[in-house]
């Protein structure tokens, strides 16, 4: 996620704070208007600080949305249920609707048009590939479409759960 290498605890705490301080100012000012210099004051760091960790907001917004698929897909194991990864998403969301919400709500610029998706798609497309070859399955012509799909649905989904408020609960999503 870093410019940096080698982070300390401290410098990966850094990146979250920017991260949530981001999130939470594109909920309340929207994206365009969200500027350096707002992170930097909320988070309470300096803007050489920022400039260490990422290049400009885009690069920490992209970076952020990378994040926490990169953290899904480790915390995939840990599910239950008949489909573990899927669960343990909706679990994830549930702990942090204001993050999802603030990403897809900024995603809809065309600056950032379909990124988290065009993630989410080719890392699916990965998880999918090991499924589909452990079930003795050719892949060949299947993984992008059908990542593809699955991630926008997931989407979707996942989208009109948290904008209705999450009625019904992750193991059941």
């Amino acid at each position: 996620m870093a410019r940096l290498t080698n982070l300390t605890d401290r410098g990966r705490e850094t990146q979250v704070q920017l991260r949530d301080v981001l999130m939470a100012l594109i909920l309340e000012k929207g994206y365009d208007r969200v500027s350096i210099k707002d992170i930097t004051e909320r988070a309470q760091v300096d803007r050489s600080t920022f400039y260490l960790h990422f290049r400009d907001k885009d690069d920490l917004f992209v970076k952020s949305q990378r994040w926490m698929v990169d953290e899904l897909l480790a915390l995939r194991s840990q599910g239950r249920g008949p489909y573990p990864g899927i669960t343990v998403t909706f679990e994830h969301m549930a702990r942090n609707p204001r993050l999802y919400l603030a990403i897809w709500q900024a995603e809809g610029l065309a600056s950032h048009a379909g990124s988290f998706e065009d993630y989410i798609a080719t890392t699916l497309a990965g998880v999918l590939e090991g499924m589909l070859r452990e079930r003795g399955i050719g892949a060949e012509g299947l993984l992008e479409p059908l990542s593809r799909y699955l991630a926008g649905a997931l989407r979707s989904l996942a989208r009109w759960w948290l904008e209705t408020g999450m009625a019904t609960s992750p193991a059941e999503m």
